[in-house]
């Protein structure tokens, strides 16, 4: 029944004109070999229509939100880093501006002004002239034996130390 339909339709419209011009004909519809009477193959079947789109945004909402959540994370993250930076920033600005006290505390400790002051307050006097003491070596070499802890023979003997000194004081010629 439908083929019949059809093929009356092909019959009748073959071909189309435009306008009024007869020379301008072209074919409108196709004829196409009809399907064999014996067969039970279905022509057309109705497919459900695929929800392709609702997966893909509920996909992609999915991925935008774990990325949203990533950068929140983040940003966090940076916050709190900075909140460590800050304080250790004050930490040490306390430290440094601490050690600037204490450097100017010493300075004026050790200043020649008050030093003098305390050693006036104790009964000191200024030394009127300076004079300097020459040392025997032996004494020298002795004294400096004494300080040395007791048992340690790795070092040299009196004699040795003498023997590079004189040693020393030839090769400088004496300048010594």
């Amino acid at each position: 029944m439908a083929m019949a339909a059809r093929s009356e339709r092909a019959a009748t419209v073959r071909t189309r004109v435009h306008g009024d011009v007869p020379t301008a004909e072209r074919a409108l519809v196709k004829t196409t070999e009809p399907l064999p009477a014996g067969s039970t193959k279905a022509l057309l079947t109705v497919v459900p229509r695929r929800r392709r789109t609702a997966r893909l945004i509920a996909v992609a909402s999915v991925v935008l939100f774990g990325l949203m959540m990533a950068a929140a994370a983040f940003q966090t993250q940076l916050a709190e880093r900075q909140v460590q930076l800050d304080t250790l920033d004050r930490r040490i600005r306390t430290a440094q501006a601490s050690y600037d006290d204490l450097r100017r505390e010493r300075a004026e400790l050790r200043s020649p002004g008050r030093l003098a002051q305390e050693a006036a307050a104790l009964g000191m006097v200024p030394a009127r002239q300076t004079q300097f003491v020459s040392l025997d070596p032996d004494v020298l070499a002795e004294v400096q034996r004494a300080g040395a802890p007791e048992g340690s023979g790795d070092g040299p003997t009196i004699e040795e130390e003498f023997a590079e000194y004189a040693e020393t004081k030839a090769q400088a010629g004496g300048s010594l």
